[in-house]
């Protein structure tokens, strides 16, 4: 599949964080769902080489969480994401452009 044909709806910043009120939760949602053992895969290798840390997939859940970027990653199987600790839409969209290249493959 090609990046282009990959895109996200319009982010929300959610509600504030509840430990950092200057932070938001952003949330969106990729045009494709996610292949959920393959977006475990590369995650897992991601961790292998330090990109990211604090890794839980679960291809039986639906859902990945880890940190990247002083962030806080949810992605779900349907294609949602959510950002914790987000300080403004552009810094959301920002993790959301760089997470779309290094997980590309795993879209469904």
């Amino acid at each position: 599949m090609k990046n282009s044909s990959i895109s996200h709806e319009e982010i929300k910043l959610a509600r504030p964080c509840i430990d950092e009120p200057d932070r938001y939760i952003a949330e969106s949602r990729f045009s494709h769902p996610f292949t959920m053992d393959a977006l475990c895969s590369i995650l897992t290798k991601m961790v292998e080489d330090g990109q990211i840390s604090d890794l839980r997939c679960s291809a039986k859940l639906g859902v990945a969480r880890f940190e990247w970027k002083e962030k806080t990653i949810l992605l779900y199987r349907n294609g949602r994401i959510d950002i914790r600790r987000a300080v403004s839409v552009e810094d959301a969209h920002h993790i959301i452009t760089g997470l779309q290249k290094m997980i590309i493959q795993a879209f469904a």
